[in-house]
């Protein structure tokens, strides 16, 4: 089991300097609304490449009140070979800040994959209980978080995309743009695109599996069920091997609509992943909030037992104020995955008596004091 030892901030959100000893399994912060409960968790999923859960601008990060233009965040990570200290910092590069990792006081590609492959974190926010009547952005974004987990290079094939699509954007505009040069963009989104749809299809078809296996989601009588719903794909009958020329064929038929609305009107980014209680016959978003809340817990369980026992992948935990809806199936799932999974699990909310279902063995840290 890997997990992070400890935390130092410096001058990061609200906090001037700040020192905290973790437990290696269940942490809780609790406090009034705005005392940084949330800064915290958001300050451990920087150690993962990109901009943390936030998805905040960098400069966001640094105490508005302080002088200082930089912020710094300290950790000893425990691993079996020995401890790992690793470090988060801005830097200037020409008019932008960009975030940097050092691993063991080195900052080289090696060092920084080697570390990435021990742990994978997993958050869940409070939008997240209404992630099925939520946009279809905000659960693509879902999923690929979930595919990052386990195949870290995914992040880059996403952003690669997306860069591709805003250069398409640029060059329709360009009137005196060479045809050759659109071909080639065009032919770049659609390669990368069906490297996106495949790893989305193969991981639904996994978690699917997954969740079908969870015993507490039989307890519960839900047999939820996770689709890819998309207009290539259904015209292709989620067949990849034929999509590519129907991909190619109807980016470039719609090159006129896309270069006066920008972006493609076709591609992954387009995709909805909609889920279903297949026992019930019922789509998910016809379900309460507290129920939701429970597929997404589910959803993260079934995540988490497939990286611990397929892919030996340390996952650690982020639950930011949990505590709402927590009914008596939501707060057995909760235990469930921290007392079940040997994990490093961290969970915020307003009071500590919110959390009296937890073990005693629980490290409470009340932020009101600090």
């Amino acid at each position: 089991m890997n997990y992070f030892k400890n935390i130092k901030l410096e001058n990061y959100r609200n906090f001037n300097n700040l020192e905290l000893d973790f437990d290696q399994n269940c942490n809780v912060f609790f406090g009034n609304n705005g005392s940084g409960k949330t800064n915290i968790l958001e300050s451990i999923s920087l150690f993962e490449r990109g901009r943390g859960f936030r998805q905040d601008k960098i400069n966001n990060l640094i105490n508005f009140e302080s002088k200082k233009d930089n912020f710094r965040i300290y950790s000893n990570f425990f691993h079996k070979h020995g401890d790992i200290i690793v470090s988060v910092f801005n830097e200037r590069k020409k008019i932008s800040l960009t975030k940097k990792i050092i691993v063991n006081g080195s900052s080289s590609k090696d060092s920084k994959e080697h570390f990435e492959s021990l742990f994978s974190i997993i958050y869940f926010l409070p939008e997240m209980e209404r992630l099925f009547v939520s946009s279809p952005s905000a659960r693509r974004n879902f999923l690929d978080r979930l595919i990052f987990n386990s195949n870290k290079r995914y992040l880059k094939i996403v952003n690669d995309y997306k860069k591709n699509i805003t250069e398409r954007s640029r060059i329709l505009k360009d009137y005196n743009s060479e045809i050759e040069w659109l071909n080639n963009i065009e032919k770049k989104i659609v390669e990368l695109g069906i490297i996106i749809y495949k790893e989305r299809l193969t991981y639904i078809e996994e978690i699917n599996l997954a969740l079908k296996r969870l015993d507490i989601a039989k307890k519960f009588n839900y047999k939820i069920n996770i689709n890819l719903d998309d207009l290539l794909l259904n015209q292709c009958k989620n067949d990849t091997n034929v999509l590519f020329e129907e991909y190619i064929k109807t980016i470039k038929a719609s090159r006129e609509i896309d270069k006066l609305l920008g972006g493609s009107k076709v591609g992954p980014h387009k995709s909805d992943i909609v889920g279903y209680d297949i026992g019930k016959n019922i789509n998910i978003n016809q379900f309460s909030t507290g129920q939701q809340k429970t597929v997404v817990l589910l959803i993260i369980l079934a995540q988490c037992t497939m990286l611990i026992s397929e892919q030996k992948i340390s996952p650690i935990i982020l639950f930011d104020e949990v505590c709402s809806h927590l009914d008596n199936n939501n707060r057995e799932l909760l235990l469930h995955i921290i007392k079940t999974l040997d994990v490093q699990t961290f969970l915020t909310g307003t009071e500590k008596s919110f959390f009296s279902f937890l073990s005693t063995k629980t490290l409470y840290c009340n932020i009101n004091e600090l």
